[in-house]
């Protein structure tokens, strides 16, 4: 009788496991809406200057951060967050205006969730597809903006960087 029960439930796995494994053909990959300015950026910040705002050091030896441009909840493609550093004065985090066709960004004295009480203000911003060869040999999309913020009257930072590739060797 134990020998049935376990012969059963044998069989009633061997079925759950075949029945469970789907063979995929290619997988659609879905973007959103404001693709291919999404994304996350390696890239550099200067000053007006010119002179790298991100120092290095044992933890960022390159002096490379992080831009992220993502999508809103509203799910619209003129519409897109952007987020750059945390609490460093050149740090910007709020919602900007697109133009997925043009591939730019904008925005006006925009709410800097980055800093209290403080703007930031994009005066130029564009994504530049397949535009740069990366340390591993891809290419990748690369992006230029340039703003303004209130956390630092009278300075201009330029940020230029690339669309991380997960092969570039920053990681």
């Amino acid at each position: 009788m134990k020998l049935k029960h376990i012969t059963v439930a044998l069989l009633a796995l061997i079925t759950m496991s075949f029945s469970a494994c789907e063979t995929m053909d290619d997988q659609e990959v879905e973007y959103s809406p404001v693709w291919p300015i999404s994304g996350e950026w390696q890239t550099h910040v200067a000053d007006e200057n010119g002179a790298n705002v991100v120092t290095t050091s044992g933890s960022n030896p390159t002096g490379i951060i992080t831009l992220r441009t993502y999508n809103t909840s509203d799910n619209v493609s003129d519409k897109v967050w952007v987020r750059l550093g945390t609490t460093q004065t050149y740090a910007i985090w709020g919602k900007a205006t697109c133009d997925v066709s043009q591939r730019t960004i904008s925005g006006q004295a925009l709410p800097n969730d980055a800093k209290a009480n403080n703007t930031f203000t994009i005066q130029e911003a564009k994504v530049f597809e397949q535009a740069v060869k990366v340390g591993s040999g891809l290419i990748a999309d690369s992006i230029y903006l340039k703003y303004t913020s209130t956390a630092a009257p009278g300075k201009t930072y330029t940020v230029k960087g690339h669309r991380r590739t997960r092969t570039d060797g920053l990681e």
